[in-house]
């Protein structure tokens, strides 16, 4: 391990937790229980958005573009070498983040979604760290960020074929680099939504704290999504009604219903192309993790296994 972490650094008598995993894809719910727990703190009153430790330091460990791209930057994917090119930081982070933990508390929690990509790294720097990844489909990850988009870019800041390419892609690199990591849980959303008793019991177990009496109510009854029909028909059996909506809100200040209405159009035409685009080209990529593009509700058990690297999308695709 790195010549970082000695008997006189403050956080070696700490274990400090890294959760990440692609931007909604429950690894803020995730945080959030875990911080809770009387054995743990997360980073609280940062001012930054998510109290995300990427936003509250300076070795530029995030920032890399937008949902749609940042893993393929080149600074993204993080290993022990670049750890060992930089002895100072370590003790870096801990004087941005320490400012915000309770270090009464033995588990620390830092929460952002690149830390999928940069485990190996803060391994090196971090030896008695642990991880929890957070997975989602890509179908439901995607069309849940395409929601982010502003009267100012529209839906289409994040062409969608991207973001399925872009969570092939972050997965990949994160596959290959779980078979270096000695302490980490992978957590399926789709399996936490279903059983959360069950699986922030193993979140529990792995970190060896107790979680507050009311964390399987913080999971909640997510309401029925449209993603699957949305999937399947770009959503052409609830159009009509959503047009109606749309239009009767145009002339009111509230949300976005010129961008609304051009992305319910738009995606009754193009989704079920984009549907045979994605099956063509990363079907395979995807169904070795795990997910199956005909059932957005279901994942298989998460096994560490190397994962090529994607095939990418042409441009006529």
């Amino acid at each position: 391990m790195s010549g970082t972490s000695t008997s006189s650094t403050p956080w070696n008598d700490r274990r400090i937790v890294f959760v990440g995993g692609l931007h909604r894809s429950g690894t803020a719910l995730v945080a959030r229980i875990v911080g809770s727990s009387p054995d743990a703190s997360g980073l609280a009153g940062t001012g930054a958005v998510m109290d995300e430790g990427q936003r509250i330091q300076d070795i530029s460990m995030g920032g890399l573009g937008n949902t749609s791209e940042w893993s393929f930057h080149p600074r993204a994917h993080l290993t022990e070498e670049d750890a060992k090119c930089a002895p100072d930081a370590g003790a870096r982070l801990w004087q941005s983040w320490a400012p915000y933990w309770d270090l009464d508390r033995k588990v620390l929690v830092e929460k952002s979604p690149p830390n999928l990509t940069k485990m190996r790294y803060f391994q090196e720097i971090f030896p008695k760290s642990r991880f929890i990844v957070v997975t989602r489909h890509p179908v439901v990850q995607a069309l849940a960020v395409r929601k982010w988009a502003t009267p100012t870019h529209g839906r289409f800041t994040y062409g969608f074929p991207r973001l399925i390419e872009h969570w092939v892609h972050a997965h990949d690199v994160f596959a290959e680099d779980a078979l270096h990591i000695e302490n980490l849980l992978v957590l399926r959303y789709e399996h936490l939504m279903r059983d959360p008793a069950e699986q922030l019991g193993r979140v529990a177990r792995f970190l060896d704290i107790e979680l507050d009496a009311n964390s399987v109510d913080a999971v909640g009854v997510r309401p029925g999504n449209r993603y699957a029909e949305l999937w399947e028909t770009g959503g052409r059996r609830q159009l009509g009604g959503r047009v109606r909506t749309h239009l009767a809100r145009l002339g009111s200040r509230r949300g976005t219903p010129r961008a609304d209405l051009l992305r319910d159009v738009t995606d009754a035409a193009l989704l079920p192309r984009y549907r045979n685009v994605v099956n063509e080209h990363l079907g395979d990529r995807i169904r070795a993790h795990g997910y199956d593009l005909g059932r957005l509700d279901e994942a298989a058990p998460w096994a560490p296994a190397p994962i090529g690297a994607p095939a990418p999308l042409t441009a006529e695709a």
